[in-house]
């Protein structure tokens, strides 16, 4: 919501925009003292709420992947295990989305 926007959801996609500027405006605050600072943006995922979802929105949301399947919360703590690593010292002040290839518009 965030990237792309959702329709009829105007406030929801402000206020994840204004997740990833903070995180942005963070990472630029804690550059110099060596802090990092990232956004992640996940897709559709296959959590406890997920199941309380309509069935064609499911399905709606899920082909949209590239994958066609919601993501696992494990896709979401392994993005967040890496940016807080040593491996991710030098990235910060970007947008990881972990949405299975949902921005990319899938047709």
């Amino acid at each position: 919501a965030g990237t792309m926007g959702v329709y009829g959801q105007a406030s929801y996609s402000a206020s994840k925009a204004g997740c990833i500027g903070l995180a942005k405006s963070c990472a630029l605050e804690g550059g110099r003292h060596n802090i990092t600072a990232n956004a992640i943006v996940p897709g559709i995922i296959a959590t406890e709420g997920f199941q309380f979802l309509d069935p064609k929105y499911q399905e709606r949301e899920t082909a949209r992947t590239i994958f066609r399947r919601p993501g696992e919360p494990a896709d979401i703590s392994h993005a967040i295990a890496f940016l807080c690593s040593d491996e991710a010292g030098y990235i910060t002040g970007t947008t990881l989305e972990v949405a299975g290839g949902i921005p990319l518009f899938v047709v």
